[in-house]
């Protein structure tokens, strides 16, 4: 194996170093420069939730670990199996999660530094009441998304339906079963694809939030650094830039698909 190691040293050889001819030598300079073949370092696959936001958060994950040196690559998965995976190990993470959430699946770490802030919003079909926090919504019917534990927390105890997806929460508000679907209000780009449309999404929002990228324990060491690289695209427009498509089909969507506020 050894020899082998060394045999791939040779590419060296293109850019006027010499092939070391004897097996110490190469070893020795793998333990001065910490040379191994480019494909030793795995790719880290992350858990991201089937919902409109994901692509996004994904996109601003992606680049962290790269700014540290990893590549990584994503497992689209139900809300609630996205964490559970990431929590056993099957995955090494999810994106986009609430604080407090490495609480609730004790083998996750959450990098310190938010990688957005996220508007939850009551959407309806023509209902118009105020909007004031959690509570406010405790006189309506409710369509919560599976795993959306900032919705979960916050309506426990009142009159609500679990939906699997957006599309499902969507249908079923459109369907009236709910008076009001809790959801994102990244999910009107959804709404308008799915020609749902006229819906009203209320304002203010009834929840505004960071939302956070989680890690299994197992990459602990790399919290610091993925906080410092989300510090740095904050800084320099990134993380904004990458914002910004996803803003624009919001506007558009909700021109397209909704009801005027009262």
């Amino acid at each position: 194996m050894l020899g082998a190691l060394a045999a791939k040293l040779g590419v060296w050889d293109k850019v006027g170093v010499r092939l070391m001819s004897s097996w110490p030598a190469a070893i020795a300079m793998i333990l001065c420069f910490g040379v191994l073949p480019a494909h030793a370092q795995d790719t880290i696959t992350l858990s991201r939730r089937d919902d409109p936001l994901s692509p996004y958060a994904a996109q601003i994950a992606q680049e962290a670990f790269r700014r540290i040196g990893h590549k990584t690559d994503f497992l689209l998965l139900p809300s609630e199996r996205a964490l559970q995976s990431a929590d056993a190990g099957k995955t090494s993470g999810d994106v986009a999660r609430m604080a407090g959430i490495e609480k609730i699946y004790p083998n996750l770490i959450r990098v310190p530094e938010p990688m957005l802030d996220y508007d939850t919003v009551a959407f309806t079909t023509g209902l118009a009441f105020k909007v004031d926090g959690w509570e406010s919504l405790r006189p309506y019917r409710l369509c919560i998304l599976r795993g959306m534990k900032l919705a979960e927390i916050g309506t426990e105890g009142m009159d609500s339906t679990i939906s699997n997806d957006v599309p499902q929460s969507i249908m079923m508000l459109k369907g009236g079963r709910c008076d009001v679907a809790v959801l994102g209000y990244t999910a009107w780009p959804e709404i308008d694809r799915m020609n749902a449309g006229p819906l009203r999404s209320l304002d203010p929002p009834v929840s505004s939030v960071p939302l956070f990228l989680v890690v299994h324990k197992k990459l602990e060491n790399l919290v610091p650094g993925l906080a410092q690289a989300l510090r740095q695209m904050h800084g320099d427009g990134t993380i904004q830039a990458i914002l910004a498509d996803l803003e624009r089909k919001i506007q558009a969507a909700r021109q397209s698909s909704g009801i005027p506020a009262k």
